[in-house]
């Protein structure tokens, strides 16, 4: 079975989708791994931003959220992913990008993370070979990314950094992207190795933590 996608064209340069969230094939979603051209993000909570974060009500986080499928209604199809980032719990979208301007959609989804506070967004650019960032949206490394090469399917019992997409008739699809945390890429695509990005994700899970423990005692 696979994904028809359908766009219905509204004005120059803006579609909507009649179809969001979408239900992948599993066929369709591992082609779309393989080869690139998808986006993940979220408008969950932010570790890195952990006292504005920690501190907003689970409906303002579903208000958020709703937003964020709001805009990415208005230009992509999208898939909703459960996953955990840096132990914690969240809801993202996988997003299937026209591939046709690849820049202005990689800025359109960096600009979605910026607006809806995230520490990072998911691009994987459709190439040969795949070009697969994750890139820092908002704190001092805003604007940096990270590179990597591949994906791995999990199994269920996976504890950390993962994506769980829900597939036709009924199933899921759980995988993880393999990202280089040692050498990070500055906004003039200079390289430089560093321990500052493994610390920042030590720092997000030390805070997701912290927030447990918070809910757990209140």
């Amino acid at each position: 079975m696979l994904i028809i996608l359908l766009f219905v064209p509204l004005v120059s340069g803006t579609w909507i989708s009649s179809m969001n969230p979408i239900t992948f094939a599993n066929t369709t979603l591992i082609n779309l791994l393989n080869n690139g051209g998808y986006a993940i993000i979220s408008g969950d909570r932010n570790p890195a931003l952990s006292i504005d974060e920690f501190h907003l009500s689970d409906g303002a986080i579903q208000e958020r959220l709703g937003n964020l499928s709001n805009d990415l209604t208005n230009t992509f199809l999208y898939s909703s992913v459960l996953g955990v980032y840096d132990g914690a719990s969240e809801n993202s979208f996988l997003v299937v990008l026209h591939n046709k301007s690849p820049e202005q959609e990689r800025t359109i989804i960096c600009q979605l993370g910026e607006k809806y506070h995230q520490d990072s967004v998911i691009y994987v650019k459709q190439a040969s070979p795949v070009i697969q960032q994750l890139i820092y949206t908002s704190g001092s490394l805003n604007g940096t990314y990270v590179e990597g090469e591949g994906y791995k399917i999990l199994s269920s019992n996976v504890t950390d950094n993962y994506s769980s997409v829900r597939l036709c008739p009924n199933d899921m699809l759980t995988f993880t992207l393999n990202f280089d945390f040692e050498q990070m890429i500055t906004r003039n695509n200079s390289r430089t190795k560093t321990r500052e990005v493994i610390e920042h994700h030590a720092r997000n899970r030390m805070f997701n933590q912290q927030r447990k423990s918070a809910k757990i005692f209140n």
